[in-house]
């Protein structure tokens, strides 16, 4: 039987070393000392062999499937993984470079957050700004002057929104050096607000849970029934885009069905239009039908304050999402990243999560089915997920 999320935190130090096994080889070794390593055992050329994945939690159970995965494709192409392991550098605290901890960054946590093509992109310029100037530097010795002087020298040259992007991505490998425990990173406190010029920790800086509390008790902890504040709520809810959820109609509801219809143009089609299903928690549901006798005969769903018959602007949303999460304002992007890592830690698998986020469906009637059910599930489990997250108490599957 498969592991969940639930199996791997709560493995427990016995007086002798034992084994957690998920599936197509992979386990998760739990040693008397305390450590948890990933491991992957098979077969090769008749003999058998193990390769270590990483430790865990830094090491989670859909990265360890996806290194897995990785190694059975080697395998069916007739190439032993371990050799390739054995030519490949593996980060670990001791290798302190920037580039060795940017590119552990990439691999482990961005990766699984945005579409390949930002990936690509974000690769890209992290290798042609920043690993070409810093990339063999210490990593605990780069200081906010080096990074702001590289971001003044692209906007000297015209580029202004390519340092503040290059900006950005230094402070995500600044957080993931602090998060895997690089050397150097437990009294940088100072450091990281100086590269913000704010007194407060960047959101970046936060851990996962830190910053869903602050989303979750900013948004969720809200009793305002204004329609600002039930379009907030369903964005955090659905994961959808701003744009997406101040054009949702009453029409695009089927409420009993717990069924959101998004149309979208597609000249393909004998109409013109796609549909798109995004199945609906429990909370969206009740939040709609709480909304029905304010809102119910209007076209919009979240009308506008001034004019009934256009709907709420997706900037009103954009800046509502900030104020409420003010302490460390939280974007739209960034709440999809923070889903994206949550569900991934809740047990589902990347492809779900980015299938979920990009709102795209499978393509025949069965996939379709199977996939309503899945994003469904991982919806609702979302919901919760938040809910449990207010009030201090997490379910994980």
């Amino acid at each position: 039987m498969a592991l969940t999320s639930a199996d791997v935190r709560n493995a427990e130090t016995l007086k002798k070393d034992y084994k957690l096994r998920d599936d197509k080889g992979l386990y998760l070794l739990v040693e008397t000392n305390g450590s948890r390593t990933w491991k992957f055992s098979y077969r090769f050329d008749g003999r058998s062999k193990v390769i270590t994945l990483g430790p865990c939690p830094e090491v989670t159970l859909a990265f360890a499937r996806q290194l897995r995965d990785e190694a059975r494709e080697l395998i069916a192409d007739g190439t032993d993984p371990l050799t390739r392991c054995e030519k490949r550098e593996v980060f670990s605290p001791s290798v302190e470079t920037f580039e060795a901890v940017a590119r552990d960054w990439l691999e482990r946590v961005y990766r699984f957050e945005v579409s390949e093509e930002q990936f690509r992109r974000t690769k890209r310029q992290m290798e042609n700004y920043l690993i070409s100037s810093i990339g063999k530097r210490v990593v605990s010795e780069v200081t906010p002057e080096d990074l702001k002087s590289l971001a003044a020298a692209l906007g000297a040259e015209g580029h202004l929104d390519k340092g503040k992007r290059v900006l950005g991505i230094a402070k995500r490998v600044y957080g993931h050096a602090r998060d895997t425990g690089v050397a150097g990173f437990q009294q940088t406190g100072a450091l990281r607000r100086r590269l913000t010029g704010s007194g407060t920790e960047p959101e970046f800086l936060l851990s996962t849970r830190e910053q869903l509390f602050n989303l979750a008790s900013g948004v969720l902890g809200q009793w305002s029934r204004t329609t600002t504040t039930a379009a907030l709520k369903l964005t955090v809810w659905l994961l959808a885009r701003p744009s997406e959820i101040v054009n949702a109609r009453w029409s695009d509801m089927d409420l009993d069905a717990g069924e959101w219809r998004i149309r979208r143009k597609n000249p393909d089609s004998p109409d013109g239009n796609k549909i798109i299903t995004v199945p609906l928690p429990r909370q969206a549901v009740e939040l709609l039908r709480e909304m029905e006798p304010i809102t119910g005969r209007q076209e919009y769903i979240f009308p506008g304050t001034r004019d009934r018959k256009k709907h709420l602007g997706a900037s009103t949303l954009t800046g509502a999402l900030k104020k409420v999460t003010r302490t460390t304002p939280v974007s739209t992007d960034n709440l999809r990243t923070l889903a994206a890592t949550a569900l991934g830690e809740l047990g589902y698998q990347a492809e779900q999560i980015q299938s979920q986020l990009l709102n795209q469906t499978g393509d025949e009637q069965s996939d379709r089915q199977l996939y309503q059910e899945k994003r469904r599930e991982m919806l609702q489990a979302w919901a919760d997920y938040l809910d449990n997250t207010v009030i201090g108490k997490v379910t994980r599957r």
